[in-house]
């Protein structure tokens, strides 16, 4: 009995080592990426050999745009933009400004398989033939929301005076829906109801129109109140939400 007992304790030391391990592997998995991982961000590589050999040792930074359909390659000594597709990443170059033999080329095309992107480490490694790269963490970058950006997206601010005075120091979320053509505002009253306000949603800016409203009058947004935020960017890096309406700033947390 004691040789079985010694048996079957190493087989379960065996079993959650293997576990452990397992678990230690499942904490990060980079992946193909996707035009939500790497729209709007920029990624630098120390070395830019697997786009051209003559950026062998070369600081180059690779950003997409557009929804991730479009790319601009740059470094010292040059620039090249054009399309992007998936598969991998497949870059077509439209327009350079890189001297011949010097960096990419208009028509050339550039393949990158695999391009995956870690979510952990918000890095973008990419293979050209035998040449891999792994660039550094991703840039932020803060353009104007677009609707990509915002659709089927939640964002909650620490106060919600911005969107009205009442909801000074009380967290509210702005939710996008339907291609973010529409919102919702929602936040808990101080005695613990929930209180929502519901309406449209227009780009420049983002303007707010409100179409239905729980919240009691002087306690929140009404009907057929407009909410002008002159500033609405995102923060393509951090996935926070910065708005303005020209008094107050706040950023989702």
């Amino acid at each position: 009995m004691p040789h079985r007992r010694k048996a079957l304790f190493s087989l379960g030391a065996l079993l959650t080592i293997a576990g452990a391990l397992m678990l230690s592997g499942c904490v990060n998995t980079p992946g193909q990426a996707t035009a939500d991982d790497v729209n709007n961000k920029a990624f630098t590589f120390p070395n830019g050999a697997v786009f051209h050999p003559a950026l062998t040792n070369v600081a180059t930074t690779l950003e997409f745009a557009n929804n991730a359909t479009t790319f601009t390659l740059s470094s010292t000594g040059g620039t090249a933009t054009g399309s992007n597709r998936f598969g991998s990443c497949i870059l077509t170059v439209t327009s350079s400004i890189y001297p011949p033999g010097k960096g990419p080329q208009a028509n050339d095309v550039i393949t990158l398989n695999p391009c995956d992107f870690d979510s952990t480490n918000r890095t973008l490694t990419v293979s050209n033939g035998p040449t891999t790269a792994t660039s550094n963490p991703v840039i932020a970058r803060i353009t104007n929301a677009t609707a990509s950006d915002l659709n089927d997206k939640a964002f909650l601010f620490a106060s919600g005076e911005i969107f009205h005075s009442a909801l000074k120091n009380l967290a509210t979320t702005l939710q996008f829906t339907n291609n973010a053509g529409t919102f919702i505002l929602s936040s808990t009253d101080a005695g613990g109801t929930a209180r929502t306000a519901t309406g449209s949603n227009t780009f420049g800016s983002c303007t707010l129109a409100v179409t239905s409203s729980t919240y009691a009058i002087n306690t929140g947004p009404q009907v057929n109140e407009i909410i002008r935020l002159s500033t609405c960017q995102f923060n393509s890096s951090t996935g926070a939400l910065i708005i303005s309406n020209g008094a107050l700033a706040i950023s989702s947390i």
